[in-house]
C-alpha cells in the first residue's frame, strides 16, 4: 500500500497523440495540447518516432522541474516511471476526434514515404503505417460496437470483425441485415429502433472502418511484394511480415545489415533490456522473433538457444540482401531447421 501511495505522489510527464501532460494522483496538473491540425499532429508523431523530444515536453519539464517520464524517449528529462500507467480515462476529455487522428496518420504515412529514399526505409515506414492503422481501426471499431449495441447488440456475438463492419456498412439497420443475410436467426432483439438518419450514420461510420481495413491490407501486400523483390533472403528465412518488422525496428535494411546477431535477437524487447540494464532483472532472450515458429514452438527452456540460432542466420540474410549478395535463402532456412532440430 505504501508503494502505491508513493507512486500516486509522483509527477509524470506523459505524451499522447493530442498533447503532453503532467499527471499526479490521476489528476492533470498541467498540459500542452497540440494544434487541431492534422499536419501538425503528423509532424509531432513523426518527431516522436525518430526519438526526438518535443518543444511542448521541454516546456513542461522546464516549468515543473524534477518529474518522471512515461517513455524511454524522454529519459534524458527524467527517470522512467515504473508504476502502472492508468491515464487513459482522465485524458479522454482532452482527446480530439477520431477523424482528425485518421487524417494525421494518413499524412504521417505520406510524410514517411517522402522522407524515404532507400528500400529498407520505405519498408520501415510502411510497416509503421500499418501498425498506426491498427491503432485507429481498433479505436473506431470499439466505438462502432459501443454505438451499434444500442440498436443490435446481438450481432457482434454472431460474426467476426470484418463481417460485422461489412454488414453494417451495407445495410445499416438490424431489419435489413436479417432480411438479406443468411446468419443465425436471432429471435429476441434487445436493442432499440432507429430512424433512417441513424441507419445512414451507422453505414458511413462502418464504411470508414472498412476502407481503413482494406488500405491496411494493401500495405501488407506492398510489404510482401517489396520484401520478395528486394530482400529475398530475409523473406525466405523469416517470411515477409517478420522481416518487414525487423527492418522497421531498425529503420532501414542498411541499419539492420550492420547489426550483430545478438542485437537482432532482442529487437523489440527494448523495455525488458532497459530494465535489465537499470534494475538487474534477467536479460531478454528474444524480441519480435519469438513470433516465428522456429522460436515459439521450441520448448521454453530452449527458446533462448533457438532465438540465437535464428538471429545468426537473419544477420547473414540481411547482409546478403543489402550488399547484393547471392541468393542463399533456402540454404539458410535449411541450416536453421537442422540446428533447431538438434535442440
Amino acid at each position: 500500500m505504501m508503494g502505491e501511495e508513493k507512486e500516486d505522489e509522483d509527477k509524470v510527464l506523459h505524451t499522447t497523440w493530442f498533447g503532453t501532460f503532467i499527471i499526479q494522483k490521476k489528476e492533470v496538473l498541467d498540459k500542452k495540447l497540440f494544434s487541431k491540425d492534422a499536419e501538425v499532429i503528423a509532424e509531432k508523431k513523426f518527431q516522436m518516432e525518430k526519438g526526438e523530444i518535443l518543444e511542448e515536453e521541454k516546456e513542461l519539464y522546464d516549468k515543473w522541474g524534477e518529474v518522471y517520464v512515461s517513455s524511454e524517449r524522454l529519459t534524458e528529462l527524467g527517470k522512467l516511471y515504473q508504476g502502472e500507467l492508468r491515464y487513459a480515462s482522465i485524458l479522454k476529455e482532452y482527446s480530439f476526434n477520431d477523424s482528425l487522428l485518421q487524417e494525421a496518420l494518413l499524412k504521417l504515412g505520406s510524410k514517411k514515404i517522402r522522407e524515404s529514399i532507400e528500400f529498407g526505409e520505405h519498408m520501415a515506414k510502411a510497416v509503421h503505417t500499418a501498425q498506426d492503422l491498427n491503432e485507429i481501426i481498433n479505436i473506431k471499431l470499439e466505438r462502432l460496437r459501443d454505438w451499434y449495441s444500442l440498436h443490435f447488440p446481438e450481432l457482434e456475438k454472431k460474426v467476426k470483425d470484418e463481417e460485422y463492419v461489412e454488414l453494417i456498412s451495407k445495410y445499416g439497420s438490424r431489419d435489413k441485415i436479417l432480411e438479406n443475410e443468411d446468419i443465425e436467426r436471432i429471435e429476441d432483439h434487445t436493442g432499440g429502433e432507429i430512424t433512417e438518419k441513424e441507419s445512414e450514420l451507422y453505414k458511413k461510420f462502418a464504411k470508414g472502418i472498412k476502407d481503413d481495413m482494406e488500405y491496411r491490407e494493401k500495405i501488407h501486400d506492398y510489404v510482401e511484394k517489396r520484401m520478395e523483390d528486394y530482400a529475398p533472403n530475409m523473406t525466405a528465412l523469416t517470411g515477409p511480415k517478420l522481416g518487414g518488422e525487423l527492418i522497421a525496428l531498425e529503420g532501414s535494411l542498411k541499419d539492420l545489415a550492420k547489426r550483430p546477431a545478438s542485437t537482432i535477437q532482442v529487437l523489440g524487447a527494448e523495455k525488458a533490456l532497459f530494465k535489465h540494464l537499470n534494475k538487474g532483472t534477467k536479460p531478454p532472450k528474444h524480441g519480435v522473433i519469438l513470433q516465428h515458429p522456429y522460436v515459439h514452438r521450441a520448448p521454453k527452456d530452449k527458446r533462448g538457444k533457438a532465438a540465437r540460432i535464428f538471429a545468426n542466420k537473419i544477420a547473414i540474410a540481411a547482409r546478403l540482401d543489402y550488399f547484393e549478395g547471392e541468393y542463399k535463402g533456402e540454404e539458410l532456412k535449411k541450416q536453421v531447421e537442422e540446428k533447431i532440430k538438434k535442440l
